[in-house]
């Protein structure tokens, strides 16, 4: 359960918005559009699975059962939530993608913490 959670906490990114005023000011860079594998470890260890979107938004699993939702903003950087308040687990995930197609950031959440790597598939 620790796993999930942790992980579950990165793959919900929750980023600001580009502030630019040309036609694609609601899409990411597409160097960051795409799946995504990232593996965890610290107080827990496991992986998850994050799907970017043109426009930025996160979707996902950690663990295969945990959903992650967030954001990730034009230039990278990433804020995400997974977990289920409901059972009283909830992680935050925050860190960046980078154009070469790796990503790297730190999850904390219920006491726990640790780091995490991605790499784009």
């Amino acid at each position: 359960m620790k796993k999930l959670l942790y992980f579950s906490a990165f793959l919900i990114f929750a980023c600001s918005s580009d502030d630019s005023n040309d036609n694609n000011s609601n899409e990411i860079n597409s160097d960051f559009v795409g799946t995504w594998i990232a593996n965890y470890s610290g107080d827990g260890s496991g992986s998850a699975e994050v799907i970017v979107s043109p426009s930025g938004s996160v979707s996902g699993y950690a663990d295969e059962t945990d959903p992650i939702s967030g954001t990730v903003t034009n230039e990278g950087s990433i804020n995400a939530t997974s977990g289920n308040v409901s059972d009283g687990y909830s992680t935050e995930w925050t860190g960046t993608l980078q154009t070469d197609g790796t990503g790297s950031g730190t999850w904390s959440g219920s006491g726990f913490f640790g780091t995490w790597t991605a790499i784009k598939q």
